[in-house]
């Protein structure tokens, strides 16, 4: 079990997934799994011996908001308190989302600026 306030998951929004893909398989030896969600393909990475996925590539238009980029989303013990927290805090806090068979998330801005991710998982990994 990864621990509240721990780093999750990684995820990558890349203009350019197949260079993206051998840049990381270069780098880390990477290797990947393509699934289909509700929201479209996704691309999972393993390093090769590891049961559990590493991170997710998304294709990702250029010319929008959150392109070429790396997002990082940190585990949460209980989404609700967390959200109320981080707004007492002075941060701001996009609604909670369900992923189905993964668990709840939501984005958090600090005071500062700087974006992350939320997640309370629905199962342990």
């Amino acid at each position: 079990m990864i621990g509240h306030g721990c780093v999750y998951w990684n995820e990558l929004t890349t203009s350019d997934l197949s260079a993206a893909k051998a840049f990381y398989s270069d780098l880390f030896g990477w290797t990947y799994e393509e699934i289909r969600t509700p929201a479209g393909p996704y691309t999972l990475a393993r390093v090769p011996g590891q049961t559990r996925p590493v991170a997710g590539l998304i294709a990702w238009p250029s010319d929008q908001s959150g392109a070429d980029q790396w997002f990082v989303y940190l585990a949460v013990a209980d989404i609700d308190a967390a959200v109320a927290t981080a707004a007492a805090a002075g941060g701001s806090v996009a609604p909670i989302y369900d992923v189905p068979g993964v668990g709840r998330f939501a984005t958090v801005v600090d005071p500062t600026g700087a974006t992350c991710g939320m997640v309370q998982r629905i199962r342990e990994d």
